[in-house]
């Protein structure tokens, strides 16, 4: 097989991974915006719990709060997790992309000793020709001479 078309095929999926890097890369930043709003509504939500706590409330609007901190707590959880999930994608990811750029340069690697190998049979051929050509010539000045 060709090895420039095996390069090409490396450096696709090479550019495949790397798009598929930035897309999750997209992603943690998007989830990580999201905890930190959550993070702080959640503060803001604390704070104003304690002031009103301060000032007195029903039991009811505490149950409420309590509620709500609640649901805000496992959305937090939720998101974490999600984030998490999206860090080990990437992880695996960066891996692959690493794996795929040292393909990608073995094969690079090879084409260029193949391109060696083919210059030194050039010149082989080529040194090979003046050989004979000096030979003929010797041969053509001992018979002369």
């Amino acid at each position: 097989m060709n090895l420039g078309i095996i390069k090409t095929y490396r450096a696709q999926m090479e550019d495949r991974i790397q798009f598929e890097c930035a897309e999750l890369v997209k992603s943690l930043e998007a989830v990580q915006a999201v905890r930190t709003r959550l993070e702080a509504d959640e503060e803001r939500q604390a704070q104003d719990f304690l002031a009103r706590a301060r000032q007195g409330m029903t039991h009811a609007e505490a149950c409420d709060h309590v509620a709500s901190m609640d649901a805000l707590a496992s959305a937090i959880c939720r998101t974490r997790e999600r984030e998490a999930l999206i860090h080990e994608a990437l992880r695996q990811k960066r891996g692959e992309l690493l794996d795929a750029s040292r393909e990608r340069k073995k094969v690079e690697l090879l084409e260029e000793r193949e391109a060696v190998e083919l210059a030194r049979q050039a010149d082989r051929r080529a040194q090979q020709a003046m050989d004979e050509v000096a030979g003929r010539q010797h041969h053509q000045r001992k018979d002369v001479a």
